[in-house]
């Protein structure tokens, strides 16, 4: 069974018992009020009855009885009798207006008369009917009045309310099932939630996260605790596949070594061929050191953290920094510049494109200010910039910087080989390489520290590629509030 169910199953559980409760409380209560005000109006009248008997030299017994049948009332079979305080029957008016004729009239005995005393009222029933017998007094005279009836008006009442209560009812319990799946249904929707988004992850996609929330509920709470075995379980998963990968990494340059100087020891040899061979023995030993230093790095940055309150670093000064040292290191490499609008206490051009061969600006990068890490996010954009250039015929690049409202994008496009679309979900895991980029000289892990990077600043990378036609990789950042853009 759904927990919706049971949800809604519990719901009705409760709440249905409470209502009946309610209804059974409502209708006692206005049973015994009608039942009280149909006694108050029988004793009325019996003390009516009785005080017009005392006055017989003004109303005689049959002006009485006379008076008694042509009082119309709601009730039927109703009956008084008048007793003086010696138990003597002095009036009786039979059961007028019977319409029932279910069961016989109440029977009045001395036993029931002794009871009657000052004070002491007696309560009768007999079937549908009920009544009192009480003691009147006045001056020198005492009655002892019994008076009875049937309560038609309260019984099709009571009737008429037990119909709109059994209507109330069913009605309510039509309510009640649609609000008890209107509920369950949305005390499971963030359980519905959570499956999906736990359905979308996949080994291509393992770094995605359940959206949490800010509240302190038990939902919130088992959210935040999944992700947290999601990173322990990354982390793991990143320990086995480290282990694999740099073994085979590893494996292929130092083969490649031994293989050269078995060869080379083989037979004595020139010195112009022992000088190539340290030529390239040199190469593979800086490719193997560069490897070897990319995996510490990567390595490092799975247990590094950035205080949201550190270094307040200048966004453009680190793109300035990354593109002179990209540039420094391979002149044939050309990046141009280019920010989505220019801030009015910037110069129109940026002197980095006066003064470094390879570099031209549109527009100088808007003043932007974050907090974080400057080495490590001048390290990311290099990456970006060199896969930029590598893999384009024309080494040129795009780097355009784009202010939102609460975050800064920046834009390295190229228009190089591209990827294949079948590739894009593997190209953050380590020493994955397209299939048409393995010629091209790399070791696999760029992206994947550099990404790292961004999200050690509380940002994100997405990376869109069409084969044959370019790459745009965009990073987006949190920046600081215009109010706060102020290095101290």
């Amino acid at each position: 069974m759904e927990i919706r169910t049971r949800l809604a199953l519990t719901f009705i559980a409760f709440v249905l018992p409470v209502f009946l409760l309610l209804l059974g409380t409502f209708y006692v209560y206005f049973d015994q009020s009608k039942h009280d005000d149909f006694l108050i109006k029988l004793r009325n009248r019996g003390i009516t009855m009785a005080q017009l008997l005392m006055k017989k030299r003004v109303i005689q017994e049959p002006l009485l009885r006379q008076i008694d049948e042509n009082t119309h009332t709601a009730y039927s079979d109703r009956r008084v009798v008048i007793f003086d305080n010696k138990n003597r029957l002095m009036y009786d008016s039979g059961e007028i207006d019977n319409r029932t004729e279910t069961h016989s009239p109440i029977s009045i005995n001395a036993h029931l008369l002794s009871q009657i005393g000052p004070g002491r009222e007696v309560r009768l029933a007999n079937g549908r009917r009920s009544g009192l017998g009480l003691l009147v007094e006045q001056p020198g005279q005492r009655l002892k009045v019994i008076s009875y009836a049937i309560d038609d008006y309260g019984v099709r009442t009571m009737n008429e309310a037990l119909a709109v209560m059994g209507f109330t009812f069913g009605v309510t319990v039509l309510l009640m099932v649609g609000l008890s799946r209107l509920f369950a249904s949305r005390a499971v929707s963030p359980i519905v939630d959570m499956i999906q988004q736990i359905n979308q992850i996949t080994p291509s996609n393992v770094d995605t996260r359940l959206t949490t929330s800010s509240h302190t509920d038990e939902l919130a709470q088992l959210a935040r605790t999944f992700n947290q075995m999601l990173d322990r379980l990354s982390a793991f998963e990143l320990q086995r596949s480290f282990i694999a990968n740099a073994s085979h990494e590893l494996r292929t340059p130092l083969s490649v070594l031994t293989n050269q100087i078995e060869v080379a020891l083989m037979k004595p040899r020139p010195a112009a061929e022992y000088e190539q061979l340290l030529t390239s023995l040199r190469e593979d030993i800086s490719q193997l050191n560069t490897l070897s230093n990319g995996l510490l790095e990567l390595a490092q940055l799975e247990n590094r953290q950035v205080n949201e309150g550190g270094a307040v670093v200048a966004l453009d000064d680190v793109l300035y920094e990354a593109v002179g040292l990209m540039i420094r290191k391979q002149p044939t490499y050309r990046i141009t510049l280019g920010a989505s609008t220019a801030p009015a206490d910037r110069p129109g051009e940026s002197t980095l494109g006066e003064s470094t061969p390879g570099v031209t600006s549109d527009e100088a990068l808007p003043d932007v200010t974050l907090n974080g890490d400057p080495s490590l996010l001048k390290s990311a954009f290099i990456n970006l910039i060199d896969n930029g250039c590598k893999f384009s015929a024309s080494h040129h690049v795009q780097l355009t910087v784009v202010v939102c409202d609460t975050s800064v994008e920046v834009v390295v496009s190229d228009q190089g080989m591209g990827i294949a679309a079948d590739e894009l979900d593997y190209i953050f895991q380590p020493f994955y390489r397209a299939t048409n980029a393995r010629a091209i000289k790399g070791s696999g892990i760029g992206l994947s520290m550099t990404r790292r990077i961004i999200q050690l600043h509380g940002g994100s990378l997405t990376v869109n590629s069409q084969l044959g036609r370019g790459t745009a990789c965009t990073v987006s950042l949190p920046h600081r509030q215009p109010s706060d853009n102020k290095i101290t």
